[in-house]
């Protein structure tokens, strides 16, 4: 949905998404459901993991750089969390039919097999690093208790561009894709009390004449 792309990317001045640092005005599009609020965290987990990203470019020194690293696995590891939670709602998505005309978060067999096979790319990136991230993020980043030292320099061994870039490389296009399904509500309420509200696509197909219409 167009709409989406424009709440969450427009370039206007003035404020457009809720942010939970940079926009929290009541001019903001405000999540209006789960799968609207999940859209909001990733762009939020997605955009720390750039900015650390940023800073870890610029780096010249290893050890430095292993522990910007470091903090981009732990996003990671909170993008995946969330992620699935969003995926989850993909799938158990209605399909649209028109003769139902069900008219609430429904999307076409082509949507719902085209974000079947991303997830899929997704999943098997998620795969061939999780395991490491989980560790990582466990023994050395969010908690410092293992006094094991052969196991904690394992763990800052895996921190290492190879074990974030699958998901890294593949999460961008799968989450464009993913957000522009017709599965989020936003709203806000303008400074004259008007209460303004995105809700489900209106599909051409819920206003034909039907047979079945006749008989009712």
């Amino acid at each position: 949905m167009q709409e989406i792309d424009d709440i969450l990317n427009s370039k206007r001045k003035e404020p457009k998404t809720f942010h939970p640092v940079k926009d929290r005005s009541g001019q903001a599009w405000f999540p209006g459901n789960e799968a609207a609020s999940l859209v909001v965290q990733l762009r939020h987990i997605w955009e720390d993991i750039s900015e650390i990203h940023k800073i870890y470019e610029k780096q010249t020194d290893e050890y430095v750089r292993k522990l910007l690293l470091k903090y981009v696995v732990i996003e990671l590891r909170s993008l995946v969390e969330v992620f699935d939670r969003l995926q989850a709602i993909v799938m158990k998505t209605s399909i649209f039919d028109p003769n139902e005309r069900q008219g609430w978060r429904e999307i076409t067999q082509e949507e719902h097999d085209q974000a079947k096979s991303l997830l899929k790319e997704y999943s098997k990136a998620k795969s061939s690093s999780i395991k490491s991230i989980i560790g990582i993020r466990n023994e050395v980043g969010a908690h410092r208790g293992n006094l094991d030292w052969t196991e904690v320099m394992k763990f800052w061994d895996k921190i290492e561009p190879d074990t974030v870039n699958p998901l890294i490389d593949v999460f961008p296009r799968v989450f464009d894709y993913i957000k522009s399904l017709d599965l989020y509500e936003w709203n806000k309420t303008l400074e004259n009390g008007v209460h303004c509200f995105i809700g489900a696509q209106l599909r051409p197909e819920y206003f034909k004449y039907t047979e079945a219409d006749e008989e009712i």
